[in-house]
């Protein structure tokens, strides 16, 4: 019980003394971040006490939010044979804790370009995070371009060497003797432990900057990350995340969505960004960390009315709506309905999105529009949308379903092998409330018209759904 009370007034007493040391706004941050942690306690009296008196180890807080580097090393990323997967992904986890990630670098296997980097950085950077070059061949370079970089000696580490020699025995194999070179660590680095891999990582300072180096095997990356590294940088710095929002629209191109927007004024310190992917568009924005709930429902508010039904979901700090498919499945799983699909060109995309719900009761393709007319017994007519109508309509009652969504194209083959083939897509949406139909011209190879198709499908869908119209057609006579 006295340990209790202790450990309570020293809780008490490091807060008080960091209200008085930081600015307000980002107190909030401090104490959500002390909630989350394992050792509030040690986060808290740690950040008073690094304000009482500067750290000679570890960069001093910054009342700013902090910013960070991801440097990524090997010849395979910079010739292009693979993607840099771990930095998005690194990126990403920093972002949501509150850095501002500035750079993205990719170095070869060279020596001298990455200690003239790792100098650079040292000297410009906060933070920054290193994949790759922890191996045991002769590209493997990051311990000995420390070591040039900043003066400090390669030193073997005997329990990184017991961790590698215990790792074989465990696979039941041999070590090679080059393995040993993953165990020289640059003296006064700490040892990052690798229970997935047989690199071990390490951490220095240098400069203004806290290095940390990691395997560049995604796996253990991810891993090593999350067990060494996450749980240590809120000790750091002083991290308090901004609010991210992201608008997620279709139908509306990029440059009409900013010239929208640009009528709509943002609050002070809000960044507004743009990311396009195939027929959708996000809208970004990123609100200072003292930005109110009330003001960033009003500003996203705002933004969805003068898009209007473009906006087909919005994810706030993470949370939210992530796909068009999750946002028909809320609304067809609310009200208990199921739906039946009928494709052509997409070629069972949409299907395959959708595989897996409770409300997706099955697919039919057929690319042939003159074989999906005869299996319905209807004739072979050209398709006005009378014709598209009763066929959708019968479909969704010879399935036993509430709602239908059919894909119309006639198509040849040669065509879809063009790269500036137009292929003219129509889409049909039939339930309980009548008919919608959107019909659009699809450009581009096969697999960009497939998925256009699947996108444009889908999103008529979702309108429906929500009770708006797009060139709506009566429900045929029985």
């Amino acid at each position: 019980m006295a340990s209790g009370f202790l450990q309570y007034g020293l809780v008490i007493h490091a807060l008080t003394r960091l209200c008085r040391r930081l600015p307000h706004e980002i107190l909030p941050g401090i104490i959500k971040g002390c909630r989350t942690s394992q050792n509030p306690l040690h986060n808290v009296v740690s950040l008073a006490k690094r304000l009482d008196s500067p750290s000679t180890t570890s960069p001093k807080p910054s009342m700013t939010q902090p910013n960070a580097e991801i440097l990524s090393q090997g010849d395979e990323l910079v010739t292009g044979e693979i993607a840099d997967t771990n930095a998005a992904w690194l990126s990403s986890e920093l972002t949501g804790l509150g850095f501002e990630v500035t750079r993205h670098t990719a170095v070869g296997d060279r020596l001298e370009a990455l200690v003239e980097l790792l100098r650079e950085i040292a000297g410009r950077a906060g933070l920054c995070l290193s994949t790759g070059g922890l191996g045991p061949t002769c590209d493997d370079l990051t311990a000995e371009a420390v070591s040039l970089a900043f003066g400090l000696p390669l030193v073997m580490e005997a329990e990184a060497l017991r961790q590698i020699e215990t790792w074989f025995q465990r696979m039941n194999r041999e070590m090679p003797l080059v393995n040993r070179k993953q165990a020289l660590l640059p003296s006064g680095a700490t040892r990052l432990d690798n229970l997935w891999g047989t690199a071990p990582g390490f951490s220095v300072t240098a400069g203004g900057c806290r290095f940390y180096f990691l395997p560049g095997v995604p796996g253990e990356m991810k891993a090593m990350f999350q067990s060494s590294i996450k749980p240590v940088l809120p000790e750091n710095h002083v991290l308090v995340p901004p609010h991210r929002i992201i608008l997620r629209t279709l139908g509306v191109g990029e440059s009409a969505l900013q010239e929208k927007l640009e009528r709509i004024p943002l609050p002070k310190g809000t960044r507004l960004g743009f990311r396009t992917g195939g027929a959708e568009n996000q809208i970004k924005l990123t609100f200072p960390p003292s930005t109110s709930d009330a003001t960033l429902k009003a500003t996203t508010g705002a933004i969805s009315q003068a898009l209007g039904d473009a906006v087909y979901g919005v994810v706030r700090n993470g949370e939210g709506s992530q796909s068009l498919v999750n946002v028909i499945g809320a609304r067809l799983q609310a009200s208990d309905s199921s739906l039946y699909l009928v494709e052509t060109i997409s070629g069972g995309l949409m299907a395959s999105r959708c595989a897996g719900a409770d409300w997706f009761a099955g697919a039919m393709v057929e690319r042939n529009p003159s074989r999906l007319l005869a299996r319905m017994s209807m004739a072979s007519e050209s398709p006005a949308a009378a014709t598209l109508s009763r066929l959708a309509e019968s479909i969704r009652q010879r399935e036993g379903v509430d709602y239908v969504l059919l894909q119309w194209s006639d198509f040849a083959a040669t065509g879809l092998r063009e790269e500036n083939a137009q292929v003219e897509v129509c889409s049909v949406a039939a339930g309980v409330d009548g008919i919608i139909m959107d019909t659009r011209k699809l450009a581009g190879n096969q697999p960009r018209q497939r998925d256009a198709a699947t996108v444009h499908g889908l999103n008529l869908l979702r309108r429906y759904l929500m009770g708006q119209s797009c060139c709506r057609a009566d429900r045929p006579e029985e």
